[in-house]
């Protein structure tokens, strides 16, 4: 789309009659009268000879015949001033070009920080442009207010801005959600049986942390709590059993059986027997996904039933 600036007419002496010169930006700028690409500027004129005199940005005044066209591609307000043989004085038309887009600075939250479920968090960020200016800005929550710590797991907080001239910035930040995990077994762990410290070997690539007689039951139980300590029972916490096999050359982990792990009203917290009867004997890694990102592995070994 192209814009024509047309300056108003003067008579020119004699039989020359009315003479014009016009300016024509392309593109045209937008409604805040910006650009954000290099702008070709094309001058007429109508005088009789069709002589143009132009400078930019103050410089020399240069001599074309109609129609002159030059680009401008640096960013700034530049200055056209021109006009054409019968023309006394010069005309000025304005080219803004930003080709920057905008800044956005996100403090809080943090990228990759770690906030409790419910905890109270102020939102810290900001957004600047240093040409055109800020026209438009998005984003969840305004400076100072509360950041979104409901959803337990990784979550991501994103502002969108936009300057006058059209230039679009957006950013993001991840972070994560997580609950208070509380152990409810006399063994102040998530299982309930835990090897004397001294028996906590290393087995592989892990600690071993229990032992278990075959065919038995692994109890597995723990509380999740938010920022305020109150108990969060909607959660979807998980259960990874896997073989460990280890040999001189390596560590495989093949699959041996997967399960939520609910949570138990009449206990109060999130309960499971895993039984172990079909199994043999040996070592496995017990992985249990808490619902919100984090993982604990806990390495245990089957042993011969007493």
């Amino acid at each position: 789309m192209r814009a024509s600036l047309l300056a108003f007419g003067v008579f020119a002496c004699g039989f020359l009659g009315l003479a014009v010169s016009s300016i024509t930006l392309d593109p045209s700028p937008n409604a805040y009268g910006w650009n954000n690409t290099p702008v070709t500027v094309e001058i007429t004129a109508t005088s009789t000879p069709p002589t143009i005199y132009y400078r930019v940005n103050g410089g020399p005044v240069m001599i074309g015949s109609s129609p002159v066209s030059f680009t401008l591609s640096s960013e700034g307000v530049h200055t056209v001033e021109y006009r054409d043989e019968d023309e006394a004085t010069f005309k000025r038309a304005l080219v803004r070009i930003d080709l920057t887009p905008p800044t956005v600075v996100i403090r809080v939250p943090e990228p990759g920080g770690r906030y409790l479920l419910h905890q109270p968090v102020a939102v810290d960020w900001h957004v600047f442009d240093n040409l055109s200016g800020v026209a438009r800005v998005e984003a969840p929550a305004a400076p100072g207010e509360a950041l979104d710590t409901r959803s337990p797991g990784q979550n991501r907080f994103v502002v969108v801005a936009q300057d006058r001239a059209g230039n679009e910035t957006k950013a993001g930040a991840g972070y994560y959600v997580h609950f208070i995990i509380e152990a409810v077994w006399s063994t102040g762990f998530y299982l309930d049986r835990v090897l004397p410290k001294e028996e906590q070997v290393k087995v592989g690539k892990g600690i071993l942390r229990a032992r278990y007689p075959l065919g038995s039951e692994i109890s597995i139980a723990f509380v999740l709590k938010d920022f305020f300590g109150r108990p969060y029972v909607r959660a979807f916490p998980e259960l990874t059993v896997l073989r460990v096999e280890i040999t001189p050359e390596e560590e495989r982990l093949p699959l041996r059986a997967w399960m939520r792990i609910p949570f138990d009203g009449d206990k109060g917290f999130y309960f499971l027997a895993y039984s172990t009867r079909d199994h043999q004997l040996g070592f496995y890694e017990l992985q249990i996904y808490f619902g919100d990102g984090q993982l604990e592995r806990i390495r245990i070994e089957l042993v011969p039933a007493e």
